[in-house]
C-alpha cells in the first residue's frame, strides 16, 4: 500500500475526488482517513494535521494497522528559493529540519544563525524519486528538486524565507514532511516527499495558526476580528485564496501522475 500523509483538508481535497478513495476508520487519526485503490494500487490518503506531533501520531496510527510499501508526505509549501512559483510542484531531494532538540538522547544540533537544525538529514529512496521526476515530466508539470526544511511553525515574512533559504540551502519549507520521513526511515520504508508551492519567496502570509486549528479548520470569528484590527489584510486573504486552489490544483496532478507511476 502507498501511504499519502498531507496535514489540511485543502490539499487532499482534490485526490479524494480524482483517486475515488472511500472514508476509513484508523484509531488514533482524528481525521479523514480514504482507502482504494488507483491504477490497480491500493492507497491511502490520511490527513494528520498541521506539525511535528500530529504527523508522527499520525503516520504510527497508520503503520500500526496496514501493510505499507512506500511513504509519500504531500502538502503544500512555501518557496524559498526565487523564482519558485506558486503551483511549482518540488520534490525533496534532502529534508532537513529546525527546531528545539527534542530529547537528549538525539544527536547535538548543530546552530546556524540563532536556530537549531535537527540531525541528521534525510533522503528518499532513491528508486521512487526517479520513478516519481520521470512520471512528472512525461506529463508536462513543473517540478524541480531540491533540498527542503521543515519548521515547528509559519514562515510568515519574505525577511524569515530569505533568511532560512541562507541557512539552510533550502528551495521550500513545510511544517511535516522531515517527521514523515524519520518515521518511515526508522521502520526501512521507502519515503518520499512532494510538495505544491502554495506562496512564494516574497509573499507576506497572515497567522495562519491564530485563525485556525492545527487541521486548518478557519475560525470565521477570528479571521474576521484580525480584518476588523488590520483591514489591509483582506487583499492578502483572497490571494492565499486564490494561490491555495492553483496550489491544491498542481498537487492533485501531480500526486496522482507519481502514484501511478511508483512500483
Amino acid at each position: 500500500m502507498i501511504v499519502l500523509l498531507a496535514a489540511l483538508q485543502d490539499e487532499i481535497s482534490g485526490l479524494r475526488r480524482r483517486m475515488e478513495l472511500a472514508p476509513e476508520v484508523v484509531p488514533g487519526l482524528r481525521r479523514g482517513v480514504y482507502a482504494g485503490l488507483y491504477r490497480g494500487r491500493p492507497v491511502l490518503l490520511a490527513r494528520t494535521g498541521m506539525g511535528r506531533q500530529l504527523a508522527e501520531t499520525g503516520i504510527a496510527a497508520v503503520l500500526a494497522r496496514y501493510p505499507v510499501a512506500a511513504v509519500v508526505s504531500i502538502g503544500f509549501s512555501g518557496a524559498l528559493e526565487e523564482g519558485l512559483e506558486v503551483g511549482d510542484l518540488v520534490l525533496a531531494s534532502q529534508l532537513s529540519a529546525t527546531g528545539a532538540v527534542p530529547c537528549a538522547t538525539e544527536m547535538v544540533a548543530s546552530r546556524i544563525g540563532g536556530d537549531e537544525i535537527l540531525p541528521p538529514l534525510y533522503r528518499p529512496d532513491p528508486g521512487l524519486l526517479q520513478a516519481a521526476a520521470e512520471a512528472l515530466g512525461a506529463a508536462g508539470l513543473h517540478a524541480v528538486q531540491g533540498s527542503t526544511v521543515t519548521m515547528p511553525d509559519i514562515a510568515t515574512t519574505p525577511a524569515g524565507r530569505q533568511r532560512l533559504a541562507a541557512q539552510t540551502g533550502a528551495v521550500a519549507v513545510d511544517m511535516e514532511s522531515y517527521w514523515v520521513a524519520r518515521a518511515a526511515a526508522e521502520r526501512g520504508l521507502p519515503f518520499l516527499a512532494l510538495r505544491a508551492i502554495s506562496d512564494t519567496q516574497e509573499d507576506r502570509l497572515l497567522p495562519f495558526d491564530q485563525m485556525a486549528n492545527a487541521y486548518g479548520e478557519p475560525s470565521l470569528a477570528r479571521l474576521a476580528a484580525h480584518l476588523l484590527r488590520h483591514p489591509g489584510s483582506l487583499g492578502v486573504v483572497v490571494s492565499l485564496a486564490r494561490n491555495s486552489g492553483r496550489a491544491r490544483r498542481a498537487l492533485t496532478a501531480g500526486v496522482a501522475c507519481v502514484v501511478a507511476a511508483l512500483e
